[in-house]
């Protein structure tokens, strides 16, 4: 009990400058003034940047964390106006674009049913809907009307433009009895011999016209040759059938 009232005691410490007065240091209250951290990150960006890093100082970190969160809140405060306006104009845009699409289709349906006319009017199925179309637009189809045709003058003779001796020129007359222009039809040739069929074959416009055409004018009348490999002696018929 009388060892410890004897030891001597340390003097009561309340505020900082109790204890500068007491180590005799006058940097006390500045060393608890500034953050141990930000110390630590001032001697860091030293030390980087004496090795030729650079490196931000506080005031550029802060520059920068301010403008990205003026630009946030610019964001944010804009996004609801951006959706709002987006919801009011797209009824309006929806219904152009749909406009501009039925016209896009209407255009290509145009523009295919121009450059195919004639494959178009030789189907059946196709041929009563432009025929109707047409009524409606007063315009004009060329005909596939077999019953406007007539296929005549059917020969075979000895190949005058290949080898006569084992070619054949197969010849057949073409009249239009339409009164507007008529197209020209694919035919199917059946050639017999003297012991029975030696073949069938079917042509299109293009393997017997230099360029596929129509007949222009009525009544008129066109001729067509085709050349076979088999030699004349050996045909005894030839059928030569028109179709669409």
């Amino acid at each position: 009990m009388n060892q410890d009232m004897n030891e001597p005691r340390l003097p009561d410490v309340d505020t900082t400058d109790d204890l500068a007065k007491i180590l005799g240091r006058t940097d006390v209250g500045k060393a608890r003034a500034e953050p141990k951290n930000f110390v630590l990150d001032n001697e860091v960006d030293n030390l980087l940047s004496n090795y030729g890093v650079d490196v931000e100082t506080s005031k550029e970190r802060s520059y920068k964390d301010d403008r990205l969160e003026r630009m946030r809140k610019r964001v944010l405060t804009e996004a609801p106006e951006t959706e709002h306006g987006s919801q009011n104009k797209s009824p309006i845009a929806f219904v152009l674009w749909s406009v501009g699409c039925v016209l896009l289709v209407i255009l290509l349906v145009v523009q295919y049913t121009v450059f195919n006319v004639n494959s178009l009017v030789r189907k059946s199925g196709t041929q009563a809907t432009l025929s109707t179309v047409c009524k409606i637009l007063s315009c004009s189809l060329p005909s596939a009307d077999l019953n406007n045709l007539h296929i005549g003058d059917i020969e075979h003779k000895y190949s005058t433009v290949g080898n006569p001796n084992t070619e054949t020129d197969i010849i057949a007359s073409i009249t239009s009895l339409n009164n507007k222009r008529q197209l020209y039809p694919n035919f199917k040739i059946t050639i017999h011999g003297m012991n029975g069929l030696l073949g069938e074959l079917v042509v299109q416009p293009k393997d017997y016209l230099l360029s596929e055409k129509q007949i222009e004018m009525a009544t008129s009348e066109s001729f067509f040759m085709l050349t076979v490999p088999i030699n004349n002696a050996e045909i005894s018929k030839v059928d030569v059938v028109p179709f669409y």
